[in-house]
């Protein structure tokens, strides 16, 4: 499916959002440095962007995410490991803005309808940013992302935004859940070689 151009005409849609959908990407701050982050609640006025880093409220950011492009904005709100980003006024720009998104829910919803297992061998090891690693469980895996249940305290769970290792495959993790997270597959399975049998 063909990314739609900036000038693909769709209906105005100031609310038109992707809340399910974390998009993954980098953001670059005012002081020129530059940062792992995920777009958590997109929509075309704004979303709350999941980073370690902290700019200053008003700071102006500039966000690339895969498939969707650049985005930028100002911060409206910060807390620790997030804060918001708002796009701004302009009708054509959310409709540009909408356009993206709508082109990328459509793929990333051919992307959840992957088949989700729990392989024989549900143990795995979870490789932290400082290098320490720790035992996991898998709760459920597909080709493009899993869910683990990880044995170390809750302050060591990375955040969301995060690049880890899980097992030999690296991964960012999307979202917290209870003692884990899900990540999303920087490279994912092939249909051909995934089965209850895959050892992550």
């Amino acid at each position: 499916m063909a990314e739609p151009s900036i000038s693909t005409p769709v209906p105005a849609a100031p609310w038109r959002h992707v809340g399910f959908l974390d998009v993954e990407g980098r953001c670059l701050l005012e002081d020129g440095s530059e940062h792992a982050c995920l777009a958590q609640h997109l929509t075309t006025s704004g979303s709350d962007i999941a980073c370690a880093a902290r700019p200053g409220l008003g700071e102006r950011v500039i966000c690339y995410f895969g498939g969707i492009g650049a985005l930028y904005g100002h911060v409206a709100w910060v807390e620790p490991s997030r804060f918001r980003l708002g796009f701004g006024p302009g009708e054509a720009r959310r409709d540009r803005i909408a356009a993206r998104l709508a082109w990328h829910e459509t793929r990333s919803g051919e992307q959840r309808r992957s088949p989700r297992l729990v392989p024989v061998n549900d143990r795995t090891e979870l490789c932290l940013t400082d290098r320490r690693v720790v035992a996991a469980r898998i709760i459920d895996l597909s080709m493009t992302g899993v869910a683990l249940r990880v044995e170390a305290p809750d302050d060591l769970l990375p955040p969301a935004g995060t690049v880890v290792r899980i097992g030999l495959r690296y991964a960012t993790v999307v979202r917290p859940t209870a003692k884990g997270f899900a990540a999303r597959f920087r490279l994912p399975f092939r249909r051909e070689t995934f089965d209850s049998g895959v050892i992550l």
